[in-house]
């Protein structure tokens, strides 16, 4: 019974009825709950319908169910590109290609969520070549609903307050100040990140539209801030011990020196 309303749900999503399709497969599942086909296929739909806090609990519970599952991890970056958590879409984007390098679907998913973020911290990306655009509009031209390579605007909108701490975090870094080049001195590339987690607990309750709180933001960022403190002054001491070695050892060189000497002139 099941199979039979997987196959009625299959039927409706190719003609683009999109709710039916939905129904469909809510009846499919109620028969069997892990079934990782119907889950994904109305994570599908659910997108096409503008419901992407729906589509990514479906492709998350397949992904429960079979954590390789390909489409599970595509419709889960396709379901985080769509709420405006880019960057999370970007690492499931990779993910998939690492996987499956094959899929086209990925590569543009990379593409289009790496100018997401671009667009969002208002640099100009590079120009897509001509042959890339035309396949990026062809996949889109196909799945539409699915695939759009424009952001949607709330979730850039929701996005931005985070990549502006980032971009101000390396600004601040060319800025002449004592504290930030120590900084740079000691934790080299990783005092950007430092820096950018700092600004970013000063807003904690920077959030993507489908998620709830900032606990899971601010936890780790806090977690991190402490361990980048503590290699920096675990280095700023270590600095403190070298320099005081070489100055013992310039110390006792000079007597060692003097006594050579001496002894020459004795002989």
């Amino acid at each position: 019974m099941a199979k039979i309303h997987l196959e009625e749900a299959h039927g409706h999503y190719k003609c683009g009825l999109y709710t039916k399709g939905i129904q469909s497969y809510c009846l499919a599942l109620e028969l069997q709950p892990e079934d990782v086909e119907a889950l994904v296929s109305r994570s599908r739909c659910y997108l096409a319908v503008g419901q992407p806090g729906s589509a990514l609990k479906d492709a998350e519970a397949a992904l429960a169910v079979e954590p390789g599952c390909i489409r599970g991890i595509y419709q889960k970056a396709e379901a985080l590109y769509h709420l405006g958590d880019f960057e999370h879409s970007l690492v499931f984007y990779h993910r998939g290609q690492r996987i499956r390098p094959e899929m086209e679907c990925f590569r543009l998913g990379v593409q289009k969520a790496q100018e997401a973020i671009q667009n969002t911290i208002g640099k100009k990306g590079p120009q897509q070549p001509q042959s890339r655009r035309k396949a990026s509009n062809a996949l889109r031209a196909k799945s539409p609903g699915e695939s759009s390579g424009s952001p949607p605007a709330s979730a850039a909108k929701a996005q931005a307050t985070v990549f502006r701490s980032k971009k101000n975090a390396r600004s601040s870094l060319s800025t002449p100040n004592s504290g930030s080049r120590s900084s740079r001195q000691l934790l080299g590339e990783l005092c950007v990140d430092k820096l950018y987690l700092e600004n970013l607990l000063q807003h904690p309750d920077i959030k993507a539209p489908h998620q709830e709180g900032c606990a899971h933001i601010e936890g780790p960022a806090k977690e991190a801030v402490a361990y980048l403190a503590g290699r920096e002054e675990f280095w700023r001491q270590q600095k403190v011990k070298s320099g005081g070695v070489k100055g013992s050892q310039r110390g006792r060189a000079q007597p060692l020196a003097s006594a050579v000497v001496g002894g020459g002139r004795a002989r």
